[in-house]
């Protein structure tokens, strides 16, 4: 993605609201740092990360108070018998711990 679309893109989520029935499908790149979307309301995990601090980054983009959202979804996938995937969770858990969420 260029630089002009991106700010294109993230212009049009800046001018969304809650209820505008907004996708983003992104990397971690580009919904990391920098990356301010208040209307999005969930989230969907869909690889590996170990790093606590990068899934706080990440869940932050959805539980982050805006108007009329009352309520925010982190979605996790991971598989018990896929070593990499456990152990990727159990590095994660201290990042959900420290957003409040209480189970995986």
């Amino acid at each position: 993605m260029t630089a002009a679309a991106r700010r294109a893109a993230v212009d049009r989520l800046t001018e969304a609201k809650v209820g505008d029935g907004i996708l983003v499908i992104g990397t971690t790149p580009f919904i990391g740092e920098g990356f301010d979307a208040p209307v999005l309301d969930t989230l969907f995990l869909a690889g590996p990360i170990s790093f606590d601090g990068l899934l706080v980054q990440c869940a932050g983009r959805v539980i982050r108070a805006a108007p009329g959202k009352d309520l925010a979804e982190v979605h996790d996938y991971h598989d018990q018998a896929t070593p990499i995937l456990a152990v990727s969770l159990q590095r994660r858990m201290p990042g959900y711990r420290a957003l409040g969420f209480v189970r995986p």
